[in-house]
């Protein structure tokens, strides 16, 4: 009894298997390609007026070649290829037409699964598939395509692949299907904003041959006002720009980048500003080239020197608990930046060893820096800082905003004659007393000169050794 049920199953089995491969394409290896791809070797010979052909070494397979309107519906007739003879695989290879209908041709495409039309000059595709179109791969590379109506292809609900490359397209067509695979490789005249909009609307769309991708920068791109070729990996990263985005902070594309030595890229600009913030936000997206964290309670910038902080231009930091600006020596940004702006922080030493390394000679009308109202403890080393503000007056635009916390003075009016003295200067009693020590010595050298003349001269001691008591050694003086 057993047995019979378990014969019974594996019959079914073997009916649904056979059922499903007559859909499958065929298994021959000229065949069994996904989207039926025949080589110009397949094609009818030069000499033969019906220019397709039914391929005997494929099951419901045709292949049509160097046609017009004329002569590929003549060759479709004259192998008898209709909606009701079950093929379902076709090429068309080398066909020009101005325009190629879909409508007018739903009678034959009907029933087909696999559609490629490829290596020919078709300017445009108008009209539409038929609504219950079996189409799953549809290829249109390689025919200089210039526009597909909008309505051209939304009706292929089983497509999952399709190929648009190497054609003159500017915008990926409409497309119903989820998670299809399409390829617009080489399509030189992509528009970038366009190709960014179908992003957004289809995220799940799977691209392939990314690298060989490019679009078209237009001033509709939002934030670039020129034309310049984008690789695709670059709009694919400004889409996904948010999500990449740290917690709480936005971004946005800042600009692009033009460097002569490699593709366009572009540069992100990145908002923490109020957030509550104790550090700086590691890591940064990549390319992120302006960073604002003003408003917030960060205590260091340690940070600078991560990595993913290498190509950081503009660094805004106000209104934190900055305590030192030591950790910028040794950082690639204090070599490249553009807008350092550290003000109103808690910074009260300004170490002038650090600001040497910044060489304003490296864009030398945009560098900036900015280090006003902080509380700047001055005494006679900040005379240092003052030679250093006063030699760059033109790259620190608040210069007027950097005062002493510790006295009413601006740091670029401080005197050193008053700043470096200590509150209490003993040189100058020592000097009068010197000055002193010195007459004293030589009115003592005159007053004996005088009485050791007027001994000589007189005969009788001054009155002082006249009156001192005679000593045991007085005969060595004698």
């Amino acid at each position: 009894m057993y047995m019979r049920v378990w014969y019974q199953i594996l019959y079914i089995i073997t009916l649904i298997i056979k059922s499903t491969s007559s859909l499958l394409p065929p298994d021959d290896s000229s065949c069994s390609n996904q989207c039926f791809h025949q080589l110009p070797e397949v094609c009818p010979p030069p000499e033969d007026t019906c220019r397709c052909h039914l391929l005997p070494n494929c099951q419901k397979a045709a292949i049509c070649c160097d046609v017009n309107h004329f002569t590929l519906t003549e060759g479709l007739a004259c192998v008898n290829i209709t909606s009701n003879n079950g093929i379902e695989a076709l090429h068309i290879r080398n066909a020009t037409f101005e325009t190629f209908n879909l409508t007018s041709s739903q009678s034959v495409l009907r029933l087909i699964r696999y559609l490629t039309i490829t290596d020919g000059n078709i300017s445009r595709i108008e009209g539409e598939f038929a609504k219950h179109s079996r189409v799953s791969c549809l290829n249109l590379s390689s025919n200089h395509i210039n526009a597909i109506e909008d309505r051209s292809l939304v009706t292929l609900y089983n497509l999952s692949v399709l190929d648009l490359s190497h054609n003159n397209l500017t915008e990926v067509p409409n497309i119903r299907k989820d998670s299809v695979s399409l390829d617009i490789s080489n399509n030189t005249n992509l528009i970038c904003s366009k190709l960014k909009n179908t992003l957004l609307i289809r995220p799940e769309i799977i691209f392939n041959n990314e690298n060989d991708t490019f679009c078209i920068t237009s001033k509709d791109f939002v934030w670039f006002q020129t034309a310049e070729i984008l690789p695709f990996s670059q709009v694919k990263a400004v889409h996904e720009l948010q999500k990449n985005c740290h917690h709480n902070c936005s971004c946005e594309t800042y600009r692009l980048n033009l460097s002569q030595a490699k593709l366009p890229t572009i540069e992100v600009a990145m908002n923490c500003s109020g957030k509550k913030f104790r550090s700086l936000p590691v890591p940064l997206p990549v390319n992120t080239i302006y960073l604002d964290v003003s408003n917030n309670k960060i205590t260091s910038i340690k940070e600078l020197s991560d990595p993913s902080y290498q190509n950081l231009r503009n660094f805004i930091a106000d209104n934190n608990r900055i305590s030192s600006i030591q950790p910028l020596e040794g950082t690639k940004f204090i070599s490249n930046f553009d807008t350092l702006s550290l003000q109103r922080n808690d910074i009260r030493v300004l170490e002038t060893y650090v600001l040497d390394n910044i060489q304003f000679e490296r864009n030398y009308n945009q560098r900036k820096v900015k280090l006003g109202f902080n509380k700047i403890h001055c005494d006679c080393n900040t005379m240092k800082l003052k030679v250093w503000l006063l030699s760059k007056l033109s790259h620190i635009p608040d210069h007027d905003d950097i005062k002493c916390h510790n006295m009413n003075s601006k740091v670029i009016e401080l005197d050193a004659a008053k700043m470096c003295q200590s509150p209490q200067d003993w040189t100058d009693f020592i000097y009068y007393i010197i000055t002193a020590e010195v007459l004293l010595f030589v009115g003592l050298v005159a007053k004996v000169s005088y009485d050791y003349w007027v001994f000589k001269t007189a005969g009788y001691l001054p009155w002082p050794a006249n009156k001192m008591p005679r000593l045991p050694c007085d005969w060595l003086c004698e």
